[in-house]
């Protein structure tokens, strides 16, 4: 059942290609009680066989039972601290939970670079912000008016121009969505060109003369400065804290991150 409702959540492959007869697709779960997870792939053909997490996104964890990875992916998405998470799970290798919790951490930047994670959409407004941290990072950030879970920040190059600007907007934001700005810097560095590029090949209208309701991402910001007690300002920190943002709007954020799991690493088949 365990391996079953694994297969139903995208995690593992229903059926799977041989790969020693090609054969396609030929290979079936199998139980096998020698294995850790107590099931094997085999090949009903020539007889070849795998084991059940090759070529999915938990091939490299070899060491535990399938179960327990996802008690730790489902600890790391209730924002479990790693050393709760490895008393909890007790288990006798203490690098397995920090490994794991890496590969998360990896999955949020994935998530990011994956246009499932876009912001806005057709008759939606994005308010978009530009400013400097302490640490000296140039962010550019966007938050949806009507509603604040969805937001992107972008941490931008030390000489940023309008390409990167124009990269870190349309990356972020999806086709058909109505910008605010009331940023000064944005507005001069996009100048006619920018905006006139960000209209035609990704359509997204950009407009200066609305009204914003407040300095939205930078309130958000705020709070991040807040969450972040060390005042780490790297990427990783800044990633982790909008994808765990985003979960928010989910009722349940281990759900939601099994299925980004599928969409971005589907099983091999």
């Amino acid at each position: 059942e365990f391996m079953e409702a694994c297969q139903t959540a995208g995690l593992i492959a229903h059926t799977r290609s041989c790969t020693t007869c090609s054969a396609a697709p030929a290979m079936a779960l199998e139980d096998c009680p020698a294995s850790l997870d107590g099931v094997e792939w085999k090949c009903l053909q020539c007889g070849n066989r795998l084991p059940i997490r090759e070529g999915t996104w938990v091939e490299d964890v070899r060491q535990i039972r399938m179960k327990d990875i996802i008690l730790i992916l489902y600890c790391w998405s209730r924002n479990y601290p790693e050393h709760l998470c490895q008393h909890e799970m007790d288990l006798v290798e203490v690098s397995l939970v920090p490994f794991i919790y890496k590969k998360c951490q990896k999955l949020c930047s994935e998530y990011f670079n994956h246009e499932i994670s876009n912001i806005g959409g057709p008759n939606t407004i994005v308010e978009i912000e530009e400013f400097q941290t302490p640490a000296g990072l140039h962010i550019v950030g966007g938050v949806e008016k009507h509603n604040l879970k969805n937001v992107f920040f972008r941490v931008l190059p030390e000489n940023w121009t309008r390409d990167d600007l124009c990269t870190a907007i349309a990356d972020n934001i999806t086709s058909g969505t109505n910008i605010h700005c009331h940023n000064q810097t944005i507005v001069e560095i996009l100048g006619t060109v920018g905006v006139r590029y960000l209209s035609r090949v990704w359509g997204l209208a950009l407009d200066t003369s609305a009204t914003c309701d407040s300095p939205l991402v930078a309130s958000l910001w705020a709070l991040f400065e807040r969450l972040i007690s060390d005042q780490d300002y790297t990427e990783h920190s800044l990633l982790q804290f909008l994808y765990r943002r985003r979960m928010e709007v989910f009722r349940d954020p281990f759900l939601a991150t099994v299925h980004i799991i599928s969409k971005i690493h589907p099983p091999q088949q």
